[in-house]
Formats: C-alpha cells, structure tokens, sequence
C-alpha cells in the first residue's frame, strides 16, 4: 500500500506530463540555440588563430636554392608547350611530354585507364596519364611526395591551366640536382580531370578488377605516398592563390598543410588563401565577412564534390590540396612570380621532406574563419548537437506521451487516477518494425535502381537521356512512397510509437553524418529539423493540411529544387520566372545523375545516404501522417 499513496509518483508524472505539454516549446529552443551558437562562432572568442603544430614543417627551415637558371627554363619550356598544344587539339601531347621528363632524369611511365560508362548503352571513354618518379638518393623507395598537374587540352570548356605544366618539369630538372631528398617525388600528369588522378590512386594502392573505372596496371610505383600538391596553374603571370581544401566527402587535409601553404606563399610574395578572390590579403574584421567565410566553406564542404584533384587523396589517407594560381586581369608581360611560384613549390617539397611520420598533429576537422583564423571540431559541434539532439529528446518525450498523457487537473482524484502510468498501453513493436521494413526497402531500391542493367538498357533502348531517364525512374519510385498509405493496411500500429522511431532514426543520423561531415550534417539539419519538430498530426483538418504541406516541403526531391532554383537565381538573376524554373529542372536533373555517377565511380556516399537513410525517414513521417489517431 506503500508504493500506491507514494507522492513521488504523482510528482513523477506530472513532470512528465509537462514535458509532453511543451515538448514543441522545448525542441524549437533548443534548435534556435544550435543555430544561433553557430553564428556566433565567427566573433574571435569562439575561434583560434591558427599556427604549427608539425616543428618539421616550419617554412622558416627553408632556404631557397632556386636561381635564374631554372626561371629561363619555364619560360622556354612554355613557349615549347604552346607550339605542341596546337599540334595535339584533343589531347595530351605525350611524345613532348615523355621526352622532357627523360631528358630531366626522371623514371617515366604512362598509365591507361578506362571507364566503362554505366548509362548510355555501354559506352566506354579511355584516358592516360603520364608520372615520372625522382628516386631519394638518400633512402630506398619507402615514403614519397606527389606534384600533380591536370592537362586540360585547348578546346576545353574549363579553365586553361596547362601553364602548371612548366613548372612542374622545371622543378623536376631543379630536384634532380640535389642530393637531400629523402623521399620519392611523383610527377604525375593526369587526363579527363578527376577521373584520371581517381584511376591513378586506385591502379597504385591496388583499385578492385571489374569495377566501372577500370584503372589498368602501373608499371612502377614508388614509396607510400606521404602528401600531395595539385597545381592549378592559370598563367605565368599570377595575381594570387586560391587554396582548394574540400575533398572527397567533405574530408580535409591537415591544417598544418594549409598553414603551410600560406605562409610560404606570403612569404614569396604572393597573397594565398582559402577562397582567395584578390591580391589583398583576406584580413576583414567585419563579423558579416567572416560569417559569409565559413557559410561558404560550409556549402562547398556540404556535398562531398571535390574540388580539385586533390580531393580524391584524402579517402587514401594523404593529406593534399590544390594551389589555384589565379591570372592578372591585366597581362604584364613580366612574369616576375615565376621566381615565387617555384620557391614556393620548393619550400613545401623541402618541408614535406623533413617529416618524419604522417601528419598527425594538427587539425582534420575545421571551419576557416579567416586565412589565420579557424574553428576547431571541439568549437562547432555544439551547435549541430543542439539542433540534432532536439529530434533525440522530442523522441523521448513522445515515448513519454504513451504512458503519460493529458493536463493537470484541480482535483486530487483526478491527478490521482492520471499519475498512474499506463503499465496497458500497446505499443505494437512488431507492426512498427514491418512499416519500418518496407520503407527501407523502397530506399534500398531507390539505390539499387541505377545499377539494374535491365532499366539502364531499357531506358537507352527508349532514346531517353540519362538525365530523363533517372529522373522518370526516381519520380516513379516517388509515386509510390506518396501513395503508400493508401494501399498498404495501417491498423493496429502505434502512430506514437512510429513517430518515435522515425525521430529516433534521423536525430541520430544526423550526429553521425555530422562527424565526418559537419557541414552536410549542419546544412541538413537547418532544413530538417524545424520542419520535423512543427509537425504535429492534429484532429483538425487544417491541422493536418499544414502538417503534410511541411513534410512534403522535406522530401529530398523539394529540397534539391529549393536549392537548386535558388542557386539559378543567384547565377541567372536577369532570368524571367519560366525560364528560370526551366533551367532550375535540367540542373536539377543534372544533379541527381551526378551523384548516381559520383557514387559509382569515386565513392561519394551522399546519393546512398539519402537514398538509403532519408529517404525513408520521410517515407515514415507520411505514413504517420496518414495514419492519424
């Protein structure tokens, strides 16, 4: 009789009851202070100055060595380039190429690679690349370093970058002299962009047989790959340098790299920096410059495209990044940065030499602020645990509400009776578990649909576009999650219990995407969770009408075409209404057969997160709207 008039109970419960009463209150606050300590994290007391944490990397052990000889030597060698780029229109001029780097004393050998296309009715695209090694004179083939430089041939439509390509064959000859290096320098000259550097990883660490990008065979390799620069050169007249960081799936190279490229580029003379626009250095103290700063790195970080062939590095565990030398507006004609760039090349090289073990000191995981300030990982995971965890505590507080449940009462007989759990209420496990079934399983189909080798004949033998055709086969897939609670029998499931498990599952989701990418967990999570919170399946129709407006705003599709529209309308902005949702549906399309593609052949895991996590996760927030109490 003790444990029936216990008041603790009844205090119990009427705490609880509280918390099932305000829970909306509660999850939107806590998702307002996620959102708000982010935006504080650009003001200086929530960010650090950044600085070396590698001693073996300090630029200032460097002296350069670099004379006029090897300056003269770019230049003619670019004179030469030119003439040979208008004999091969289409393609990398292989035999100039082959005969520099021999002549320069380096091992060299071509790599072929094809990509056996899977849309299109098996069309195949082949590439080669061309690598020269300079063997350390004063250690075997343990540990190198890679310099690589992506040739973009004269009708490309990206932008020219072939001048990289001297400086790279001057440095080699330049490094072939000295007797100090300790490790093997790769000179790699890719083709086809990011598909030849990807085919030239996976052939040297060993890539799969049989897959869509057949990487082919190396014919020598050199020591474990220890770091790696990608040179995008667009002239040898250079205003600036922007640093490119953002690999595969968000990863990023080591702060200490970074830092490294900065300060040696500052100290040769010519400005570098993330996101560098301009020849003057990137020193704002405006709150709204930094905030835009990190929203920018956030965004590009966000959909795991690399962007540089560095990127493709990082699932390899080197840290890389990519010098975008940036032309003058006004050619000078003087050239004089020829002298830097190469120092600069020369100084990270001889950096890289001293270490001693991999980078592993410093930061992986930041935000830039500014060029010499960052956010540690520390710093900016609050914010995405606030939002992230709001949809965790609403789930506990809905796993309250079936066992305590209505208002305070005036009358002790009434709290009396309304204190007591409801030890009888069902909870249907079984029948939560099937719902949950078949929404995974339309996710896995929404993955698996791009690999069927009968719909991708079919929809070739139907002269259908890629683009169109897996756009019809998503929107098919579509059709039927929307129609689902129609057809398929809800009685007897526990709409609560439904409610719960979905929160359950996107709350934690979005924790664990945000620790390898907290900029695709943050991005999510700004779009994601308010909506999630706000649905409230209600007994009005109004109620409900509002509640399935919210979540079809959160199917992955809508989000995609918010995104892209506005990002049209950003680009496109003299665009009328019509032909901006025209052009928005063809990127839009564009977009969804790029990260089928990039799934395929480089890994990037953002198709198959969403195919595979939240897609169903929306599946089951329309199926809990459809199936009101």
């Amino acid at each position: 009789m003790g444990l029936l008039t216990n008041p603790s109970i009844s205090q119990k419960a009427k705490y609880c009851r509280k918390l099932v009463r305000y829970n909306t209150l509660i999850c939107l606050t806590l998702y307002l202070l996620g959102v708000g300590f982010f935006c504080a994290l650009p003001d200086g007391n929530f960010n650090s100055a950044t600085y070396f944490s590698e001693n073996a990397l300090l630029p200032g052990l460097v002296n350069s060595e670099l004379e006029m000889e090897t300056v003269n030597l770019v230049k003619s060698l670019s004179a030469e380039l030119q003439h040979e780029r208008e004999n091969y229109p289409k393609g990398l001029p292989y035999p100039w190429l082959l005969a520099k780097m021999r002549r320069f004393g380096l091992e060299t050998h071509t790599h072929n690679f094809t990509l056996n296309y899977p849309f299109g009715g098996g069309k195949r695209f082949k590439g080669e690349n061309v690598f020269g090694i300079l063997r350390a004179p004063r250690i075997a083939s343990t540990e190198s370093i890679v310099i690589s430089v992506p040739y973009r041939p004269p009708d490309t439509v990206h932008t020219d970058v072939s001048a990289g390509l001297p400086l790279m064959l001057a440095f080699a000859d330049f490094a072939r002299k000295k007797k100090y290096w300790a490790k093997d320098i790769i000179f790699l000259v890719t083709e086809q962009e990011q598909l030849g550097m990807q085919a030239w990883l996976e052939a040297y660490h060993g890539g799969e047989e049989g897959r869509i990008l057949d990487s082919g065979m190396l014919r020598a390799r050199a020591g474990s790959i220890q770091a790696a620069i990608n040179l995008e050169v667009q002239s040898l007249d250079i205003n600036h340098i922007n640093l490119k960081i953002e690999g595969l799936n968000g990863q990023l190279p080591n702060l200490d790299l970074h830092n490294l490229v900065q300060k040696l580029s500052s100290k040769n003379g010519i400005i570098a920096g993330y996101k560098q626009t301009s020849s003057s250095p990137k020193r704002s103290f405006r709150y709204q410059d930094k905030l835009f700063n990190v929203l920018s790195m956030v965004f590009s970080q966000a959909s795991g495209v690399p962007t540089g062939n560095h990127g493709l590095f990082h699932k390899y565990g080197i840290e890389a990044l990519t010098l975008e030398a940036v032309k003058r507006d006004k050619v000078q004609q003087q050239f004089q940065e020829i002298g830097s760039m190469l120092r600069i090349i020369e100084g990270i090289s001889r950096s890289l030499n001293n270490l001693l073990e991999r980078f592993h000191q410093s930061f992986f995981f930041y935000l830039l602020v500014s060029n010499d300030r960052f956010v540690s990982i520390g710093d900016y995971m609050p914010s995405l645990a606030l939002m992230a965890g709001s949809l965790l505590i609403k789930a506990f507080i809905h796993y309250l509400s079936l066992y305590y449940s209505g208002d305070e009462s005036d009358t002790n007989e009434k709290e009396e009776v309304e204190s007591k759990p409801k030890n009888n209420t069902e909870i249907g496990y079984f029948s939560v578990g099937i719902v949950l079934l078949v929404a995974h399983s339309i996710g896995a189909l929404v993955m698996f649909l791009p690999h069927s080798e009968t719909i991708n004949q079919y929809l070739y033998g139907a002269n259908f576009s890629t683009q169109y055709g897996l756009f019809t086969v998503f929107q098919a897939v579509l059709t039927i999650a929307l129609t689902l609670p129609w057809f398929c029998t809800m009685r007897g499931i526990n709409a609560e219990a439904l409610h719960v498990a979905v929160l359950l599952e996107l709350g934690t989701a979005l924790l664990a995407v945000g620790m390898l990418n907290f900029s695709l967990g943050f991005s999510l999570s700004v779009f994601l969770v308010p909506v999630v919170i706000l649905i409230r399946p209600a007994v009005s129709k109004t109620g409900q009408l509002f509640s399935k407006l919210g979540c079809l705003l959160i199917n992955p599709f809508v989000i995609l075409y918010c995104v892209v529209i506005g990002l049209t309308w950003h680009l496109f902005p003299e665009l009328a209404f019509k032909p901006l949702l025209n052009k928005a549906h063809t990127a839009a399309m564009d977009a969804i057969t790029y990260s089928v593609v990039d799934s395929m052949i480089y890994g990037n895991w953002l198709f198959d997160m969403v195919a595979l996590i939240f897609v169903p996760c929306w599946i089951l927030l329309w199926v809990r709207l459809s199936n009101q109490d």
